[in-house]
């Protein structure tokens, strides 16, 4: 892969929702790794009430992305969380699930409160910028 190439992550099971929206869930050009956010939706494409779940599931979904380039949540550089309402209210049950996936040393981090996400019911979505070495 040259550096002015694309290379677009899509794992198995995503193409239903790449083509309706007409996205990439994630995109390699050179050695970064761009991943949309990620809603935490289960195998049956249902969205849990519990966000410490749907939280799981997403960072889940954005493991499946980046092992689509061979990278890992370890390679994260710069980590987005959207959350549906109070960032701050949202923390409590983000936080711990967080913890069990981003470990040191940690990427930076910006976290946003917002009105709504793209799913009925989502409290969190997840997107990323990582780095891998060529």
């Amino acid at each position: 892969m040259t550096d002015n190439e694309f290379h677009h992550l899509v794992p198995a099971g995503t193409e239903p929702v790449a083509e309706t929206y007409g996205l990439s869930p994630g995109l390699r050009t050179g050695n970064l790794i761009f991943v949309s956010g990620q809603l935490g939706i289960d195998e049956n494409g249902t969205i849990p009430p519990s966000g410490a779940e749907q939280a799981e599931l997403a960072f889940h979904a954005l493991e499946r992305v980046l092992a689509e380039a061979g990278a890992t949540l370890a390679d994260i550089v710069q980590l987005q969380t959207f959350h549906k309402g109070s960032m701050a209210a949202s923390n409590e049950w983000f936080l711990p699930v967080k913890s069990r996936f981003i470990t040191a040393p940690y990427p930076s981090w910006t976290g946003f409160g917002v009105a709504d996400l793209g799913g009925d019911g989502a409290m969190i979505e997840i997107g990323a910028i990582a780095r891998i070495p060529l």
